[in-house]
């Protein structure tokens, strides 16, 4: 379990430590958008707040030049929203757009996780399901759980080859068969969803 305590212990030190904090500052016309969509950082984050899950090109956010798809938004004009359900953290930003400066606190990050799961053997499930590529339900105390899978991601890869052209029983084939270190990559599944087309983004 030090794979994921180290791993948490950075992700809380990073949003503890102001020194690695950006502040953005969002230069607009009155009711002019802002330019950037959000998600929820979802289950199993340590700091609950919303990540930046897509930016329109030319829009007040892009040219700040400081904003990108993974950061955390930790604050918005000296209100901290950590904690904050995603709803009330839209409307809040929402309520913002008559402004024209916005000032926001984020920790600069990737949105792509790496998973390094340990399996001795293939009697010990790794404790997780997949469909297309999708991981949707998590066991508690499971290898994976330990590792630092999460609900609601996307693998983009295993063992540094791209699993995003693969359908769901390659995927599931290559979870079912390996044993030894297993090296994941996941994003967020709506992130994934946005840089494939396959969603709209709302943005504010």
């Amino acid at each position: 379990s030090s794979g994921i305590n180290a791993e948490y212990g950075e992700d809380i030190a990073d949003v503890l430590d102001q020194g690695k904090h950006v502040t953005v500052t969002i230069i607009k016309r009155p009711q002019e958008a802002l330019g950037f969509a959000l998600i929820s950082s979802g289950p199993g984050s340590i700091i609950p707040t919303v990540i930046v899950s897509s930016i329109r090109p030319a829009s007040p956010a892009y040219k700040t030049e400081l904003l990108n798809v993974g950061n955390q938004l930790l604050e918005i004009n000296g209100r901290s929203l950590v904690g904050l359900s995603y709803e009330a953290i839209i409307s809040y930003i929402r309520s913002l757009l008559p402004s024209t400066k916005i000032e926001m606190q984020v920790v600069p990050g990737s949105p792509v996780l790496v998973i390094e799961l340990i399996r001795p053997d293939l009697k010990y499930p790794l404790g997780f399901s997949v469909k297309d590529g999708h991981i949707t339900t998590l066991v508690r105390g499971s290898i994976g759980e330990r590792a630092g899978v999460r609900v609601g991601h996307r693998i983009i890869a295993i063992n540094g080859e791209s699993t995003v052209t693969l359908d769901h029983d390659s995927i599931a084939g290559i979870l079912l068969s390996e044993t030894g270190k297993l090296l994941l990559k996941t994003m967020p599944s709506q992130i994934f969803n946005l840089m494939l087309g396959l969603e709209e983004p709302e943005y504010l």
